[in-house]
């Protein structure tokens, strides 16, 4: 439903009964990221069901939608081609400024990543970092195979003792 820029695309009607779906979901940053696509949309009347999405929202009184930068980062951490390298260079910002924030959005990094060589990037930045708790908080059953092999190198490698 979204292009690689964020937008939405298909038929305008498409558009317009996915946007219109929008006003049953329950808030969040997702649905208001996606709400905000279809207020940008080409189409009016896409944006008018965006704002008749956001009108349904307000009947059921939401908290409002906690965002900070590392939150929106997170989002969209998986958002660019491989070869630009901003997966890997955001995740190790995230580990490295350590606050709350962070090491929440580094934990859904981990548990969001599909390729084996980001997830193998990771384990290496959180084991160069010495925030292996963080890797010993992963529950390899819901790792694929492969993650979870890279999993236990990264841990069975670690004999220094450190956290």
């Amino acid at each position: 439903m979204f292009r690689s820029d964020g937008l939405l695309r298909g038929a305008r009607e498409d558009r317009t009964e996915a946007i219109s779906s929008l006003g049953r979901a329950k808030w969040s940053l997702e649905v208001l990221l996606d709400l905000h696509c279809g207020l940008l949309d080409h189409a009016e009347e896409v944006r008018v069901a965006a704002m008749e999405a956001l009108q349904e929202i307000s009947k059921q009184e939401p908290d409002p939608v906690a965002l900070t930068p590392v939150k929106l980062m997170s989002y969209f951490l998986f958002s660019f081609t491989v070869s630009s390298g901003i997966a890997v260079k955001c995740f190790k910002f995230l580990v490295e400024l350590d606050t709350p924030d962070a090491q929440e959005a580094v934990g859904q990094a981990l548990a969001r990543v599909h390729r084996n060589e980001d997830f193998k990037e990771f384990v290496g930045i959180l084991r160069q970092a010495n925030k292996l708790e963080m890797l010993r908080e992963l529950d390899p059953t819901n790792l694929s195979q492969t993650k979870a092999a890279i999993l236990r190198s990264a841990l069975a490698s670690n004999t220094n003792g450190t956290k």
